[in-house]
């Protein structure tokens, strides 16, 4: 009985002992807890458009936060004019600040520092900026770290991080967009009334549409006899084999002068369109994202030299 009286006092002992350092233990927990929620908020979520942002950090944690560190996405430039706004009477400073690892591509991130009180839970801290929005539209995460340094030793590497604030850009106008269609659609009508104009020259448009219709049907012939093995259909063909080299020769003319002419209007797509607009955004398609002149002025000019055939009445050389 003493033996059983004196087990069931070691365990309650051991019981009280451990709620005892469970509640300690959540006690400093909490007392160190950093956390923020962050939001990003540009006046115009235009690409490459030149706007103000406002940045609002919250404390959300149980104790003060002295510093933060706030990687800037790739892609947004000339940030400039930081200013605190609030909480006023503190101190903060806010500035940009770069970062240059050897053999590694150079980034900057936002600096915001100098309060001797810090930011208290539950408090917001609101500063602004001028920059520029990137040109590819998508959307784009800031990386926001904390340290309880009142100072900005140690930012670099926070105590804690947190990744709950994105901007987004997107296209805000098409005017760019309907000028390089404009501009395609020029292009592939110049193209196709060219390439009607030196099949009449080297040709005649009517020779022209009779030795195609031979060609279609030469083709025909000779996949079904193929297809049969009827070796003397395929005798018969070959006996008209000289003839269709001939037509080819005579249809492939002004497909050659063509050719070298088409060399100027990719010479206008490398070294005009892509240099002036680079990568800015022309469209935005969802779950796609942006698509820049590279992408746009050939899926332009492929649908519109397909529509500028149809309207002049060319059809593609059948082989």
């Amino acid at each position: 009985m003493k033996q059983t009286k004196k087990m069931f006092m070691i365990l309650v002992l051991a019981l009280v002992v451990l709620s005892a350092v469970s509640l300690l233990t959540r006690s400093v927990s909490a007392a160190s807890t950093l956390s923020c929620t962050a939001t990003m908020m540009p006046k115009s979520t235009g690409v490459a458009s030149t706007t103000s942002f406002t940045f609002t950090l919250t404390n959300t944690g149980t104790s003060f936060i002295g510093s933060f560190n706030i990687t800037v996405p790739t892609g947004y430039l000339n940030l400039a004019n930081f200013a605190v706004s609030t909480p006023t009477g503190q101190g903060w400073t806010a500035n940009l600040q770069t970062v240059s690892p050897p053999g590694k591509v150079s980034y900057y991130y936002v600096l915001v520092y100098g309060s001797t009180t810090g930011l208290s839970p539950h408090q917001s801290l609101t500063f602004t900026f001028n920059g520029k929005n990137p040109s590819p539209a998508g959307t784009y995460k800031w990386t926001v770290g904390m340290n309880s340094n009142i100072t900005s030793t140690g930012t670099d590497i926070p105590q804690s991080t947190t990744t709950t604030t994105t901007s987004f850009t997107a296209v805000s106008s098409l005017d760019d967009a309907l000028l390089i269609l404009a501009i395609a659609f020029g292009i592939a009508i110049i193209n196709t009334a060219l390439n009607r104009f030196l099949i009449n020259y080297f040709v005649g448009w009517e020779q022209y549409r009779v030795m195609q219709k031979e060609m279609n049907e030469y083709r025909q012939e000779t996949m079904a006899a193929a297809r049969a093995n009827d070796k003397k259909a395929m005798e018969k063909l070959k006996k008209r084999q000289s003839q269709i080299n001939n037509m080819q020769a005579k249809m492939m003319k002004p497909q050659m002068v063509q050719l070298g002419i088409s060399f100027l209007y990719i010479f206008i797509w490398i070294f005009v369109l892509t240099p002036t607009y680079g990568v800015t955004s022309m469209v935005y398609l969802p779950g796609i994202g942006g698509i820049s002149v590279v992408y746009w002025y050939p899926i332009c000019s492929f649908f519109l030299g397909i529509l500028g055939s149809r309207l002049l009445g060319i059809l593609p050389i059948e082989p």
